[in-house]
């Protein structure tokens, strides 16, 4: 019997350093404490909630949102009884307002919120689920975004290496048209935010995670996962030193960003539940 979608995805990704070490500083990063009300959007298997409990293990009030229903059995597998207070649905981003009914101090997404077909409206969304106080802390792939510098992910360097040899029929969009830190805050504050900070973070990328990324994520077609896969390995074993030349690394990039909120919002957050 084939593996689930969710325990392919996590037999995998949690292996991967791209995903370890995004979750990890995405987790340390957000300020996390017992207590808090945290949202996990496009949880996967669980990776970013499970980089949260490392930073507090007790006391989080987790709610795990994924499309997949394969996604959310993993995570609800994965998180278990670390998550005493976790709560799962399998729903659309775009539907957040509609699933939490107690605003939150947190949402945590790695490595997605630029894949929703509607950003902006999950952000909208997204807005009226914060405190006031809250932060929204999200990282994006460096391969889709324009952070300068020569630098470029190992997924980058084999479309590219391809595409050349015309095994792909495109490449990644050219630098100038990808998504950079001024566009990205300005869609934040069109959404309600106010943006608090980014940083650009690096990894090395082990000989294996690119094959990994590509059973992820295959790049040639295929009749099946397996067999899409199957080609896309057989396509990297053919550029392996052409990509190896590019010194490639992998690069995420992070944002924070808090509710622009007037004086009556911060008035009722003060005094909410007071009589």
């Amino acid at each position: 019997m084939a593996p689930s979608l969710g325990s392919h995805y996590h037999a995998i990704a949690s292996q991967m350093a791209i995903y370890r070490e995004s979750n990890q500083r995405l987790a340390q990063a957000a300020g996390l404490k017992p207590g808090m009300r945290v949202v996990d959007l496009a949880c996967g298997s669980g990776l970013t909630s499970l980089a949260a409990l490392d930073v507090v293990p007790q006391g989080l009030h987790l709610t795990l949102i994924d499309s997949s229903q394969s996604m959310i059995d993993e995570a609800r597998q994965n998180v278990g009884a670390r998550g005493a207070e976790a709560t799962y649905h399998v729903a659309d981003a775009i539907t957040v307002g509609q699933l939490v009914s107690e605003k939150v101090d947190r949402v945590l997404c790695n490595l997605s919120l630029w894949y929703f077909a509607q950003p902006e409206e999950v952000l909208r969304e997204l807005r009226k689920v914060i405190k006031p106080t809250g932060r929204l802390c999200f990282t994006l792939l460096g391969s889709y975004f324009n952070v300068g510098g020569e630098v470029v992910s190992p997924y980058w360097a084999l479309v590219k290496v391809l595409h050349e040899r015309g095994a792909l029929p495109r490449a990644l969009p050219d630098v100038d048209r990808l998504p950079n830190q001024r566009s990205i805050e300005g869609t934040l504050l069109g959404a309600g935010f106010k943006p608090l900070s980014f940083a650009l973070d690096e990894f090395d990328a082990p000989d294996e995670e690119l094959a990994n990324w590509l059973r992820l994520y295959p790049i040639a077609p295929g009749a099946t996962r397996a067999e899409a896969a199957e080609k896309s390995l057989a396509l990297l074993e053919s550029a392996r030193d052409e990509v190896a030349a590019w010194k490639p690394r992998w690069r995420t990039v992070r944002f924070e960003a808090q509710p622009q909120v007037n004086p009556e919002e911060i008035l009722l957050a003060k005094f909410a539940g007071k009589k």
